[in-house]
């Protein structure tokens, strides 16, 4: 029993460091990097999490659909 628990401990811990270095997996920007990047307020950058990205460990967004918005909307969608 307890070398199975173990076994199955290891099996966990490499899926984990597969996921890890997995290049598939989308690059999230979170509200407080937002704010601190462009100079912004906390709640206006946390607002915008909420309505174009989702709550994960805090409200963020991912990169590439960060970059889509600012390019179509400019940086007035933080106004």
């Amino acid at each position: 029993m307890q070398d199975e628990v173990i076994n199955l401990l290891k099996t966990i811990n490499q899926n984990l460091e597969d996921l890890k270095n997995s290049k598939n997996l989308p690059k999230l920007i979170y509200a407080k990097e937002i704010a601190q990047r462009y100079r912004v307020n906390t709640n206006k950058a946390t607002d915008f999490c909420k309505k174009y990205g989702t709550n994960f460990g805090g409200y963020c967004i991912e990169v590439d659909k960060f970059k889509e918005i600012l390019q179509k909307e400019g940086t007035k969608i933080f106004e």
